[in-house]
């Protein structure tokens, strides 16, 4: 048994990255300040994505932050011309994730991972809520890039710009020479979609990487005003918009969320809950401005004025573009890959080239992009198989969007066809509401919220399963 002397220790969920700190607990679901990890109860359940204690793992402190110069002096040009080679480009947790896999599957197999900045690790799906929660921004990487491609026997390129890829010779052109491959995995991720705004102002934030965030809590702090005196405007209410706006405020700021469509996330939840989401909003302080086009941008006395083609102006220090993410195909189309909305591949994850593979954000298949961790993960572990010999097909698991807005925890697993069946309410309570499609009398998709956001596990195993008698149908 751990004793009140010991030290406090925290713990990090293995699937989305939230760090339990012992001596902050987690009062929002009981646990109070100083509650040991051995002693939570074995049904608590992750606050960001609901899995169970049992998929934690100890979270030791890490290194320092890596220098940007020692850290680019650390790779000055290729080391041997290893044929066989397995070049990654792009850290991100894609990248991360298939260095790791295919290590575990092949201890000699040589990888080099290529980035453009310092490689460090972290969840993305963190930043969202990452203010509400108070956490800090070193907090916030988990390993350095050096120190986690020491430990996984990687060569890490960090700080290094690729400029091109040479197909024929099976060489990445980079600004420090030419990286040959035996084989290549692209996974540059996602950036976010970009509107030019009519108007004077300066462009909005986006919030995509550490470094994105990064600027942000500066701007927040720039003002050197109390939160509750600086305002913040966002763009869009999809779901980093909501989660933002809901984190803000969460931590004291008045926010204005601006979405051109009738409720937040209409292209997701189901008419009732895109309702609730909104009511949630409200109450937690955001001034929900829906059904709103933006006219114009313009310098304000103090920070930036949104005109909007109708109603009263918004006005505020900080302005946040939440407008989507688009795949980062530039490297692939540039060397001839076939690419949509992202880079396209089939069940193996091969690109138009057979030893160019994609993973990740930025990766198409099927036709969608599905820049989900889960989504990341399950392609990592098909990858790595296939990189070492065993070819293994890509599976789409259920689909589920899981959305950290503490004032409405949200799971969402969209129907692929909403014509094709009916939204049914199978309960809904105080504290949540659950609501499912019915198509063809099988479960095809289903949403829920709030205290009943923690069956969306017991709903996947349901999935494609017949569904009892029908229930009143509700607006699709």
């Amino acid at each position: 048994m751990t004793t009140e002397t010991d030290d406090y220790k925290r713990y990090i969920c293995k699937v989305c990255g939230y760090i339990y700190d012992e001596a902050k607990g987690d009062p929002d679901s009981g646990l109070a300040p100083g509650t040991r990890f051995e002693d939570i109860p074995d049904d608590w359940y992750c606050p960001d994505c609901n899995v169970t204690k049992a998929d934690f793992s100890p979270f030791e402190p890490r290194a320092e932050s890596t220098d940007a110069v020692s850290a680019a002096s650390a790779w000055s040009g290729p080391r041997g011309d290893d044929p066989d080679a397995v070049v990654i480009v792009g850290a991100g947790m894609a990248g991360w994730a298939l260095a790791e896999r295919l290590r575990e599957l092949d201890p000699r197999r040589t990888i080099r991972m290529i980035t453009a900045d310092s490689g460090d690790y972290y969840t993305k799906p963190r930043l969202s809520n990452a203010f509400g929660r108070e956490t800090a921004l070193d907090e916030l990487v988990e390993e350095g890039g050096q120190q986690r491609a020491g430990r996984l026997g990687v060569e890490l390129m960090p700080f290094l710009r690729v400029l091109g890829i040479d197909r024929d010779r099976q060489r990445v052109i980079t600004a420090r020479g030419g990286i040959p491959y035996g084989q290549l995995v692209l996974a540059t991720g996602a950036r976010p979609r970009h509107i030019d705004f009519p108007g004077d102002a300066a462009a909005p934030l986006s919030v995509n990487t550490l470094d994105d965030y990064c600027l942000l809590r500066e701007a927040l702090e720039a003002p050197g005003k109390s939160p509750a005196e600086t305002p913040v405007a966002i763009i869009g209410a999809g779901l980093v918009g909501c989660e933002l706006a809901d984190d803000l405020a969460r931590g004291g700021f008045p926010v204005a969320l601006i979405e051109c469509a009738e409720q937040p996330l209409a292209g997701l939840l189901p008419s009732p809950m895109s309702r609730d989401l909104a009511a949630a909003l409200e109450n937690r302080g955001v001034d929900l401005r829906l059904d709103a086009n933006i006219a114009r941008l313009n310098k304000g006395e103090s920070g930036t004025t949104i005109e909007l083609q109708d109603g009263e102006p918004v006005q505020a220090e900080v302005v946040l573009s939440a407008l989507g993410l688009e795949g980062q195909n530039d490297i692939a189309r540039a060397a001839g890959l076939d690419c949509g909305l992202g880079i396209r591949v089939n069940a193996q994850l091969v690109t138009s080239d057979a030893s160019i593979f994609a993973l990740g954000d930025g990766c198409e298949f099927a036709g969608r992009l599905r820049p989900y961790v889960e989504t990341l993960r399950d392609q990592a572990a098909v990858l790595a198989r296939t990189l070492c010999g065993e070819v293994t097909e890509y599976v789409p698991g259920s689909g589920t969007v899981q959305m950290k807005t503490a004032s409405l925890p949200l799971n969402v697993c969209p129907p692929r066809d909403v014509t094709r069946g009916t939204w049914v309410e199978t309960e809904s309570t105080p504290s949540g509401r659950q609501l499912e499609f019915h198509a063809d009398g099988v479960l095809a998709g289903f949403a829920v919220s709030g205290s009943l956001a923690r069956r969306a596990a017991e709903l996947e195993t349901r999935l494609g399963q017949p569904v009892g008698a029908e229930r009143p149908r509700m607006a699709s």
